[in-house]
């Protein structure tokens, strides 16, 4: 196993090899050739399960956004079951500490699967850290098109859902069979 110092100066070549272009709500991540190479040795160093926290723990100076930006790489880009800890990246939301809060705003996943406590949470984490209300505004959007879809999703299949002819008959005569 390498040593912390090892870890992070590989992770270091990671961060060096990005950066942010844009101001404010224009802020985006760019990385510079070679930087996925460097991010893939880094993870041939670090146990998958360990990934996560090794991350968040070699990169307290860099930018928020450059790790959330790694963290959106390596989920779009594992195979199914396998990569990024997902379940530990959404904890964050619940961690109390900012900047795991900040980072965890700045990745591509909800607080929760349920769309109302995802904005529960987003609605607390706004009362307990001010600072994080524009990356809070940015995830709401997100929330309220997914809770929009979700609705019109269940409203089409309540509206379309017809029971076929030929199983009507033979359904009634099984309901009327359990009522006795």
């Amino acid at each position: 196993m390498p040593s912390p110092q090892q870890l992070k100066a590989q992770l270091d070549q990671v961060f060096a090899l990005m950066a942010v272009t844009g101001s404010g709500r224009r802020r985006r991540v760019v990385f510079g050739e070679g930087a996925f190479a460097e991010l893939l040795e880094f993870l041939a160093l670090v146990p998958a399960d360990r990934a996560v926290a090794a991350i968040y723990r070699l990169s307290p100076d860099a930018p928020t956004i450059m790790v959330a930006e790694l963290f959106n790489v390596l989920l779009w880009s594992a195979e199914k079951g396998e990569g990024i800890d997902l379940d530990a990246l959404t904890e964050w939301f619940y961690s109390g500490v900012a900047r795991k809060i900040e980072i965890a705003l700045q990745i591509d996943i909800f607080p929760s699967n349920s769309m109302e406590e995802s904005e529960r949470i987003l609605d607390e984490i706004d009362r307990r850290f001010p600072a994080l209300s524009h990356l809070c505004a940015d995830l709401r959007t997100e929330v309220s098109h997914r809770k929009e879809e979700e609705e019109s999703w269940a409203r089409y299949r309540r509206e379309t859902f017809e029971m076929p002819k030929e199983m009507t008959g033979s359904i009634l005569e099984i309901i009327r069979d359990i009522k006795g």
